[in-house]
């Protein structure tokens, strides 16, 4: 399909000979409000979609396996989608200012999210991660401001430059312990963020990676050795360095002191526990189900607690840990 429709259009089915949306297809269509897309689709492609300001709702078939760039951008009426189990990328701009949207499912079939791919897209208040995504693009989830909380998977290892960008009610961030570098100017001004932990798995941080959070109270950094990061100097800009506590592991505290940016923060505490792979707690040689019962045993005292217990670096052994251990030992 060509875009071969007028913005008048304001219901379409197509027929079953139909294996592809073609780029521009229903481009600018501002009168539709509902298609029908059959299974015998496998793409669609570039602009499909875009501006359609009517449309409301759509299924998307088990069939396709690929949404191109900008396919729904502007879809502003639109407020929930599924993206079904055979898609394996959301491209580019896919959903970009979307700002009806208030729910999508991302299955466990993706394993990227494209550049800008839900950029402005403001009705967002959370949104789901699957384990599958292994890159978050640059400026992803930009300008969504409704979006309170965000967990990033231990599947991703990048976090793509400004993808959590003026994020202004973003509260809450979980960071997985595979992620190796934040881009530059990820979370940036985000306002809402009062804390974040970032883990000893990363070893880059990009420019003004948390320039702007003005909210920041406690930054809990869980490398032993602030050396390891590579990142520049104003990656705090205009974080209230007086007042926000930077939490370091123990033993750390005067090589964070001795270096940029770290030694901007007035109140430096011992008080991180670094990040760890599963640990061999009843010592057997392997991490396996006898390690989790150990695990269990120290929480209820029936063991002695051992250093290396905190498995996911919060400060104290509980029950988190434990589901850490399993999740670890189940490559999750």
């Amino acid at each position: 399909l060509s875009n071969i429709f007028g913005s008048q259009v304001t219901t379409y089915i197509l027929g079953d000979n139909v294996t592809s949306i073609g780029d521009y297809a229903f481009y600018e269509c501002t009168g539709l409000t509902s298609i029908t897309i059959p299974n015998s689709v496998t793409s669609i492609g570039w602009y499909a979609f875009y501006h359609c300001t009517g449309l409301t709702s759509i299924t998307i078939p088990n069939s396709v396996t690929s949404i191109g760039s900008c396919a729904f951008y502007d879809c502003t009426s639109l407020t929930s989608i599924t993206i079904p189990t055979s898609v394996t990328e959301i491209g580019s701009w896919a959903f970009a200012d979307c700002t009806g949207l208030t729910s999508i499912i991302i299955p466990n079939s993706v394993t990227s999210i494209g550049d800008y791919a839900f950029y402005g897209c403001s009705g967002l208040t959370s949104i789901d991660i699957p384990n599958s995504v292994t890159s978050i693009g640059n400026y992803a989830f930009a300008d969504c401001t409704g979006l309170t909380s965000i967990s990033i998977p231990e599947s991703v290892t990048g976090i793509g430059k400004g993808a959590f960008q003026s994020c202004t009610s973003l509260t809450s961030v979980t960071i997985g312990n595979s992620v190796t570098s934040i881009g530059s100017g990820a979370f940036y001004y985000c306002t809402g963020l009062t804390s974040i932990t970032i883990p000893s798995s990363v070893t880059s941080i990009g420019s003004g990676a948390f320039s702007g959070c003005t909210g920041l109270t406690d930054i809990y950094a869980l490398r032993t050795n602030p050396e390891a990061y590579e990142c520049s100097t104003d990656v705090f800009d205009n974080v209230p360095t007086s007042t926000c506590t930077l939490h370091v592991p123990k033993g750390s505290k005067e090589a964070y002191k001795a270096i940029e940016p770290w030694n901007q923060f007035e109140n430096i505490v011992e008080d991180a526990k670094p990040s760890t792979e599963p640990a061999d707690l009843n010592g057997d040689g392997a991490v396996n189900v006898g390690d989790v019962t150990t695990l269990v045993n120290m929480i209820l005292g029936k063991t002695p607690m051992s250093d290396d217990a905190d498995l996911n670096g919060d400060g104290s052994v509980n029950v988190g840990d434990v589901t850490t251990l399993v999740n670890q030992i189940l490559g999750k």
